[in-house]
């Protein structure tokens, strides 16, 4: 796994939502602003706030498993109606006990 750097560096704020919001949805405040809506300085400070945050996490190799783990553990308390951690020690009981 690589992880350009110089690319991400080089994405426009607008880029990177679009991105972002590929994987995760937009807030309310960073849709305001993509659709060219007056915003007070305090907004826009926030929404370059947010982008700076995701474009941090878009390269982030870490950020990426989590996001997948999540996926995963979500997809899989669904087929075994339950909840909770999806490695948590209870699950990893009845898997050991099932081999």
């Amino acid at each position: 796994m690589h992880v350009n750097e110089l690319e991400n560096s080089e994405l426009t704020n607008e880029e990177v939502c679009l991105r972002w919001n590929r994987l995760y949805s937009m807030p309310t405040l960073v849709s305001r602003w993509q659709a060219g809506a007056e915003l007070s300085e305090g907004e826009l400070l926030m929404v370059k706030t947010v982008v700076s945050r995701w474009r941090e996490r878009l390269m982030d190799i870490s950020w990426l498993m989590r996001s997948i783990n999540e996926f995963v553990a979500r997809k899989a308390n669904k087929e075994d109606n339950c909840a909770g951690r999806f490695y948590s020690l209870p699950f990893m009981a009845l898997t050991l006990r099932a081999s």
